[in-house]
């Protein structure tokens, strides 16, 4: 079984691969408290993490965050948000990623996809294969967002990423 400090190293010499500016954020996370074993910032928003509680895999998410004019659109009262709702939860479900809106108070103001590659298999090729799978349905849930609401920005460009993930 692979130590955490391992599964960083592995992880870091993946990314570099990739070309994308990065950043070890692991110092910022432990002065927040001891959740996160470690975590790289990669591109704009992609954040790979080592979770405390889990010996056996490292996540790989990307956290979407809302304009506020965006967030107000987002209501259980809007009927294109349930729509929204549907098909996006209908791609994570087919594209086997999770996902999980991000709400302040009663406003929603994100949303995360996210996966996760066990340690057994953690590998360059399922590494890349992960990464390009939860930045392909973040950027299909934005376009689902767009397209049910219009004039609706999204505030981060998953497209960058996507298209440099194992490429750079």
């Amino acid at each position: 079984m692979k130590t955490s400090q391992e599964m960083k190293e592995l992880v870091e010499n993946f990314i570099k691969v990739t070309k994308i500016d990065y950043e070890d954020q692991t110092d910022k996370i432990k002065n927040k408290g001891d959740i996160i074993d470690w975590q790289y910032r990669v591109g704009t928003n992609v954040i790979v993490s080592k979770n405390s509680n889990r010996d056996d895999r490292i996540h790989i998410n990307v956290n979407m965050r809302f304009p506020q004019e965006d967030s107000k659109l987002l209501t259980s009262k809007n009927q294109a948000f349930a729509k929204t709702i549907m098909e996006i939860s209908h791609i994570c479900t087919v594209c086997n990623v999770g996902h999980q809106w991000i709400k302040e108070n009663d406003l929603i103001v994100g949303l995360a996809i996210f996966s996760h590659v066990d340690e057994l298999v953690l590998d360059r090729i399922n590494f890349h294969n992960t990464w390009d799978n939860v930045v392909r349905v973040s950027g299909h849930t934005q376009k689902i967002l767009r397209s049910n609401f219009s004039g609706f920005k999204t505030a981060n460009n998953t497209e960058s990423n996507s298209q440099k993930s194992i490429y750079g």
